[in-house]
Order: C-alpha cells, then sequence, then structure tokens
C-alpha cells in the first residue's frame, strides 16, 4: 500500500470535513468506516447549519434536571438502565451548570458558530454542495417562552448573531403552516440549511475522492499506538500503517481509545426524525418548537420532524415511541403533520459532552493520534469550524483552542 499520511476513522460530517481540511493542507489521507458516509448519526439531524449556539447546561439545570427527566411531555429524557455509567458524566455536567461556565460555553459555542457556513466555503471552494440561506425560526408557545426568548436574543445579538424577534403575523406571513401558534418567534437570519444531510455528507465525501482521497469500506477493531509514536488500525479486512490517525467516531469514540490509557468524558443523546405526509413546499426553513424539543425541517420529499434529547450510554435502545408522543403534541396545534406512510422513525446516537463543547485534541502521550468529537447537536454546525481546528493541530499549527477543545479541560 501507496504511504498514508493519515487516517481518519468515521465518515459522518464530523470525520469528512476532518479529511478535507487535512487534504487541503497537502497530506494524503484515507477514511475508513463500516457504512457509507453520512449514514451514522449525521444520517438523521435536523440538518441545521447555525450561526450561534447554546450548551445543553443552559436549558437543563442541576437542581431541576431529575424534574424535567420524569416528565411525560420533557424534550430530554434518560435510558434508566445506563445511569449507574452515567454518573461519573453527571457529575461533570453539573459543575457545567454554573452560571460562569455557561457563560463562558455560551461565548465559545457562538465564537466558533459564527464562522459555520465559512469553514465549509474555505474548505470546498467551488465544490460546495447547494446550501439554502432562509434562516430559521424558533417558534414561542406560550407567554413564558417569549421572556425567556428576550433574554436568549440579548446573549446571541451580543455574540454577534443576527436575530430579531416576530410578532405572530410576521411568523404566519413568513411560514403559513404555524398560523395556529399565537405568540410569535425568533429568527435567526444568517443561519443556513441542508434538505438531505445524508446526501450532503455524500457529496463532501466525493469530492474528497475527486482531490484524491480514499474512502474504503472497513470496520475498524482497535487502534494501537506504540511506545515508538508508531500507530495501528487494524479493521475487520486488513491492518493500516499511517503517519497519523484521526478518530471520528462520535459516540463510540472510548471504544478505540481503550489500549491507549484515555477516556474522554462522553455519552449517547439518541435523537430522533421521521418523514411527515407533506407536499414539498409545505415550509421553506426549519422550525424548531424548543419546549417541545423538536424541530420540523424541509426534505427532499416534503418535511421531517427530527429532534429530542435522550440520553444513555453508547448503543443503548431506542424509545422511537418518544417521537411519536411529541408529534402528537405538535398535531394539536398543527394538525396537518402525520407520519408519512411506510416511514420508520429513524435514530441516531449524538456524541454529548458535560459542557456541549466538542472536543479536538491530540491523545495525551500518543503524539500520532488525534480525536474530534463531540457535537451533540451540532455537528453540521460546526463539523467544517473543527476540521481546520483539527488541521491545525495536526500539522503543528498554533491554535488558540488547544486548551479550550482538550478534555483535560475537565481535570
Amino acid at each position: 500500500m501507496k504511504k498514508i499520511d493519515a487516517i481518519v476513522v468515521g465518515a459522518g460530517v464530523v470525520g469528512v470535513t476532518a479529511a478535507l481540511a487535512l487534504q487541503q493542507r497537502g497530506l494524503k489521507v484515507i477514511i475508513l468506516d463500516q457504512g457509507p458516509p453520512g449514514q451514522g448519526c449525521s444520517f438523521g439531524n435536523a440538518g441545521v447549519i447555525s450561526p450561534t449556539g447554546f450548551p445543553l447546561s443552559a436549558y437543563y439545570r442541576a437542581f431541576n434536571l431529575p424534574t424535567q427527566l420524569l416528565k411525560v411531555s420533557s424534550p430530554a429524557t434518560v435510558d434508566w438502565a445506563s445511569v449507574p455509567r452515567l454518573l461519573s458524566w453527571g457529575i461533570k455536567y453539573a459543575k457545567a451548570t454554573r452560571p460562569d461556565e455557561v457563560r463562558r460555553d455560551t461565548a465559545l459555542l457562538h465564537e466558533l458558530a459564527r464562522h459555520a457556513l465559512s469553514s465549509y466555503e474555505l474548505l470546498l471552494g467551488a465544490d460546495l454542495p447547494p446550501i439554502n440561506r432562509r434562516g430559521y425560526l424558533l417558534v414561542h408557545l406560550s407567554e413564558s417562552e417569549v421572556r425567556r426568548a428576550i433574554s436568549s436574543n440579548s446573549i446571541r445579538t451580543s455574540h454577534g448573531a443576527a436575530v430579531r424577534l416576530l410578532s405572530n403575523a410576521e411568523l404566519v406571513e413568513m411560514e403559513p403552516v404555524v398560523r395556529g401558534l399565537r405568540t410569535g418567534a425568533t429568527f435567526v437570519e444568517q443561519a443556513a440549511h441542508v434538505t438531505d444531510p445524508a446526501a450532503f455528507v455524500g457529496s463532501l465525501a466525493t469530492v474528497f475522492v475527486q482531490r484524491g482521497g480514499l474512502l474504503q469500506c472497513e470496520r475498524v477493531l482497535t487502534v494501537e499506538s506504540k511506545t515508538n509514536g508508531d500507530v495501528i488500525v487494524r479493521g475487520a479486512r486488513a491492518n493500516y500503517f499511517p503517519s497519523m490517525v484521526v478518530l471520528a467516531t462520535g459516540a463510540y469514540v472510548n471504544q478505540l481509545l481503550v489500549r491507549c490509557g484515555h477516556k474522554i468524558p462522553l455519552i449517547a443523546e439518541r435523537g430522533y426524525h421521521v418523514e411527515l405526509d407533506v407536499e414539498p413546499g409545505f415550509i421553506r426553513r426549519p422550525i424548531t418548537l424548543p419546549s417541545l424539543g423538536a424541530v420540523l425541517t424541509p426534505s427532499e420529499r416534503g418535511a421531517r420532524i427530527a429532534g429530542l434529547s435522550h440520553f444513555g450510554s453508547p448503543g443503548f435502545k431506542a424509545r422511537t415511541q418518544l417521537l411519536s408522543s411529541a408529534l402528537e403534541r405538535i398535531r394539536k396545534r398543527i394538525p396537518a403533520l402525520k407520519p408519512r406512510f411506510g416511514c420508520q422513525i429513524w435514530s441516531g446516537e449524538r456524541p454529548a459532552t458535560p459542557d456541549s463543547v466538542p472536543i479536538v485534541e491530540q491523545v495525551p502521550a500518543h503524539c500520532r493520534l488525534f480525536v474530534v468529537t463531540g457535537h451533540g447537536h451540532a455537528g453540521l454546525s460546526l463539523g467544517a469550524v473543527t476540521a481546520r481546528i483539527l488541521a491545525d493541530l495536526v500539522t503543528g499549527k498554533v491554535s488558540g483552542y488547544s486548551s479550550q477543545l482538550s478534555s483535560e479541560r475537565f481535570g
């Protein structure tokens, strides 16, 4: 086999953009994944590329989390069988809910998200697949939600985001389908979306191959880092001996770090989606319902409902009835929404850190092994951003994000 500068394990949006960024720096790169690009967690996200970001700790504080998790209509729940394995993560999450930590993480996420679109443009140039730049809406279902939105919008504005509060009339003019929702919405003007996230990631992978990269279907079994610095990637079909390895396997990254004596505080946060029985053009932009944890988002066939936060250890069993119940609550306000006949509810596992900030790091004591994961809800938004930060790290360029995005921030 020809010399390999870098192997990226994982062909979701985070892995593919990382490979593109390394390739842009002149490295010969291979992507390994057991499935086609974009078929993991990237497949079912809401397709939003957002210029703003808040940590989960801004919404779910430690003292009210038990109540939220037990409430039937809550957008957040937990896999109770996983609880013993989540305790260490939960302690770190509790620390992340301190007001000073929330402010710091909010500022960092806004700083990163501000470069979401420009990072794709820098990576792809003229090869960038179509992106719809129509903003997105956060619809407020009560007066108390409006008051919270005013506070959140002031934070967004302070970090440079263009947002404005719409009246109900302005909201209906923008998206007539929400005529039954009476309290207005926040419009995030500089947001964008893609109608088929899996196809979008597939297009990025095609560009990677066209630029000389190699995409290989391979189930990676182990990654070994020797004392002399050499790394070996052992796959189900072959072994690989690259100069460096980047792990972009989402919630499952710790499985490949076992032999390296390093563990990242990371759990799985399941999200769900299903296609809706509506025509194309039903909505023009994503519509988020924050209190229900759901997003109505345009798709190639019409629209999907995506979202929810179902926490557990990687590989825990999905509960598709969570999305069915959320959809029924939404249908009380928008009766036209119902699942498309024959479409199954899909579920994927987002990689969640305690502070909702991604991990981009060189694995301690392993100079040729790198990790990029932990994007949570923001994989599509921050994939290209963290790809450029990773490329700086791999090529030895000084980055101001080294300590902020390292897992060592958790102690």
